[in-house]
């Protein structure tokens, strides 16, 4: 389960967009409520200078596109709460991530956290209301937060997790106001209606009746299925789903190694502005040799200095790359990711459909092989008698 919450974060009047931004990404970042910020993960942006980022982007848009109006939406938050018990920390965040990437189409820079200090899991969202390249703003439609619950639900089921039942069947079932979970196990697929099933449980002739239509649905819809993909066989059909897994997986991975190296340019770039702001007084220090009254006056930059030096040593054998260089690196490997993961989401989608569908025929195959165990034994009833008979 999952129960989710989209939140405006308006720009307010007595503070700067600044201090606003800061405001809500420190207290989603809080090193006491995620185990020291072990779960964190990032989209379009590095943890470090998410700040800068957002407000750069935004920047861009007001000098280039319009400038912002009264009650200007600085960002969003999303809320995501699990039902406590069922999820790890990490699968948490992983889903915060999926369903931030697909909320957002992955246009608009975010930062997910899931936080570990209540009973229950959540997650906290925060994406900037204007998109990475600075051109658009992201359009709060109507009935936005409905869509963003069944992207949710959505992934719950896909991670065979729970989901929270409507108010409506919460009033029909239990008459009090606690939530009521509706457990979603991969046998939730079963779309067809036992109905020898419900007629032992004394439903009338009106609902055989319509079990049997509603079956006959469910069948066609089966077989319709199998005629518009091509698939003449159950054979078939299982080694599809089953070679559709690792293309999922390695498309994941794809995605996330490229991340791993956004992570690292960011940095990277982060390194290149501090070693030019601090090469001076790095410059000072030497020209004092090394005095430790320099130092002591100077400490906080040189510190700085020697993390940037620190940087190059790792990723640039200790040379300082182009800020240029790093900025089209970049660019590159965001319009990858963005090109891999639109795929990973339609290969999901078509996972799900063709699973749904091997269940469906599994079913049928098991409904068949009942009918024709049954009418076996009816047929060897009427032969035993024929045979008494005679």
């Amino acid at each position: 389960m999952a129960a989710t919450r989209l939140i405006a974060l308006h720009h307010v009047k007595t503070k700067t967009v600044a201090e606003c931004l800061k405001r809500s990404i420190d207290y989603v970042r809080d090193s006491r409520k995620t185990e020291d910020e072990k779960y964190v993960s990032t989209y379009g942006c590095d943890p470090n200078t998410i700040l800068g980022e957002f407000l750069l982007s935004r920047r861009d848009y007001e000098d280039n596109i319009r400038r912002p109006h009264k009650n200007d939406v600085v960002a969003y938050q999303i809320r995501q709460a699990f039902k406590p018990g069922e999820i790890t920390p990490e699968k948490a965040n992983e889903i915060g991530y999926e369903l931030a990437m697909r909320f957002t189409k992955g246009k608009h820079a975010f930062i997910v956290t899931t936080h570990t200090d209540r009973h229950h899991i959540h997650n906290h969202v925060v994406f900037n209301s204007v998109s990475i390249d600075g051109k658009s703003r992201f359009r709060n439609f109507y009935f936005s937060g409905l869509a963003l619950g069944r992207i949710s639900d959505t992934l719950c089921i896909e991670n065979n997790l729970s989901v929270i039942q409507s108010r409506y069947e919460e009033k029909l079932k239990a008459k009090n106001n606690k939530p009521k979970w509706k457990d979603r196990s991969p046998d939730s697929l079963k779309f067809l209606v036992d109905v020898e099933k419900k007629m032992r449980e004394g439903k009338g002739r009106g609902y055989e009746n319509w079990a049997r239509k509603f079956n006959l649905k469910q069948r066609a819809k089966v077989l319709l299925f199998l005629e518009e993909h091509g698939i003449s066989s159950f054979e078939e059909l299982v080694k599809i789903t089953d070679e559709m897994q690792p293309k999922l997986d390695a498309l994941n991975s794809r995605i996330k190694k490229r991340q791993e190296q956004m992570a690292a340019n960011k940095e990277m770039q982060r390194a290149v502005i501090v070693y030019a702001k601090t090469k001076e007084i790095y410059t000072g220090y030497k020209n004092s040799k090394y005095s430790s009254d320099y130092y002591r006056e100077h400490e906080d930059a040189l510190k700085e200095h020697e993390w940037a030096r620190g940087i190059y040593r790792m990723y640039a054998d200790g040379e300082p790359p182009k800020m240029k260089d790093l900025r089209d690196q970049y660019g590159e490997l965001l319009a990858e990711n963005k090109t891999d993961f639109a795929e990973y989401v339609k290969l999901k989608k078509d996972t799900r459909d063709y699973l749904v569908a091997r269940k469906n025929l599994e079913l049928l195959m098991t409904e068949k092989e009942t009918e024709e165990r049954e009418k076996a034994k009816s047929k060897t009833s009427r032969d035993s008698r024929s045979e008494t008979s005679l």
